[in-house]
């Protein structure tokens, strides 16, 4: 996730990115180890934290190996039905996008220090699991 944050984060919040360090993920776990689901198939690859019904973290190692997906499938099968992301943040965008997701919001917030554009997304039941 630091290396997430310095690559893919950097160009969206500056060097500000540079602050999610190895320390600070560990903070963070620390307090929310319990909450954290983990997709470690021959080493870690994705890192997943859902807080009733919100998905306030999601993690791939790498992009376009599917552990996006894999967290994505498992989060909607528990619950998730909303998230956020930079509005900057094209990829993420076309990611939830793909699998349905819906931008239901748009705002600015504070993050990092800084006012940021973000986009709130929700999924659409389906009707299976409306009548259900």
């Amino acid at each position: 996730m630091e290396q997430a944050y310095a690559t893919n984060f950097r160009p969206i919040i500056g060097d500000a990115a540079l602050d999610f360090d190895q320390a600070h993920f560990e903070a963070r776990f620390a307090r929310e180890l319990a909450e954290l689901t983990v997709l470690d198939a021959e080493g870690l690859r994705g890192v997943l934290l859902v807080k009733d019904g919100h998905i306030a973290m999601l993690f791939a190692a790498e992009t376009g190996q599917g552990h996006g997906a894999v967290l994505l499938a498992y989060a909607e099968a528990n619950g998730a039905r909303s998230l956020e992301v930079f509005a900057a943040n094209a990829g993420a965008r076309r990611f939830y996008e793909r699998a349905g997701w819906q931008i239901s919001g748009d705002y600015q917030r504070e993050f990092a220090g800084a006012q940021h554009r973000f986009l709130r997304y929700e999924k659409p039941m389906s009707p299976a699991r409306r009548q259900g």
